[in-house]
């Protein structure tokens, strides 16, 4: 039943990507628990679609006929697939234009004198503020990344790391409360996601708390996907908070430094 597929992978490398798709939408439930571990077609399932197109479930479809087939539905699934608001290239462009801006600020920090002045005036609890908006929003700027600007502007190297840690973590607490929230609104309707969440805490009670540590401290994203995840399974507050505090101290002294040594304390 599986030769077929064989033959034509190795005969057509140029339908590995629609294999590879057809092969991932039809992947059974808990594949990753079975052997060997990977997202195949159930032989239940093929000899079900075999009997269905051809009449016979032991049917050997014919390679132009494969082939045709998993062409067509990766085309349809990318079809089917909504259309993003904002175009990729729109995305990177921004993304290139913000890294830009970053750069230049922090070269021209010694000469912009009006806006250090306005960081010197937010002083210690504005940079606190900054700092939870970026800990909890998905698209904002990681604060650090103007270490040498608030350098210029008279801030003190370790009060400026402790106080951006926290306010990111408080941003992160935000995000707990949601995941602690949705568990308990839940009740009925995820009956069955919750007992398999608290099943996988019982099994694993401090793996994850290490995973948070290094998502927090070496991924440029959003703390927030596993954090949320995490009180959904009832992780503890205090542990959650702790391992992503260590790794918010750790994520925003590499990249102060980093940003320092790239442009300079200041330009």
């Amino acid at each position: 039943m599986i030769r077929p597929f064989i033959v034509i992978t190795l005969k057509r490398p140029r339908l590995w990507p629609a294999l590879v798709s057809a092969a991932w939408a039809f992947r059974p439930r808990g594949w990753y628990r079975r052997a060997p571990f990977l997202p195949l077609p159930s032989k239940p399932y093929m000899r079900w679609r075999l009997e269905t197109a051809y009449g016979d479930p032991e049917a050997v479809p014919p390679a132009d006929e494969i082939e045709r087939f998993v062409t067509w539905s990766a085309d349809m699934r990318r079809r089917m697939r909504p259309r993003p608001l904002v175009p990729l290239w729109v995305k990177i462009l921004l993304i290139v234009v913000l890294a830009g801006v970053v750069v230049w600020v922090n070269l021209r920090a010694g000469e912009l004198a009006g806006l250090r002045e306005v960081v010197a005036t937010a002083g210690y609890w504005g940079l606190f503020g900054a700092s939870v908006v970026s800990g909890f929003s998905p698209v904002a700027t990681p604060i650090a990344v103007f270490y040498p600007l608030l350098m210029e502007s008279g801030f003190a190297p370790v009060p400026t790391l402790a106080t951006i840690a926290l306010g990111m973590t408080l941003g992160d607490l935000l995000g707990y409360l949601i995941g602690n929230a949705t568990r308990e609104l839940a009740h009925d309707r995820l009956a069955g996601l919750r007992a398999r969440a608290e099943a996988l805490h019982a099994r694993h009670r401090f793996l994850p708390l290490g995973l948070m540590f290094l998502y927090a401290a070496f991924v440029p994203f959003s703390n927030e996907l596993l954090v949320i995840p995490l009180a959904f399974m009832r992780y503890s507050l205090i542990g959650v908070m702790t391992a992503v505090l260590c790794g918010n101290v750790l994520f925003s002294t590499m990249l102060a430094f980093g940003m320092s040594w790239v442009v300079g304390p200041g330009g």
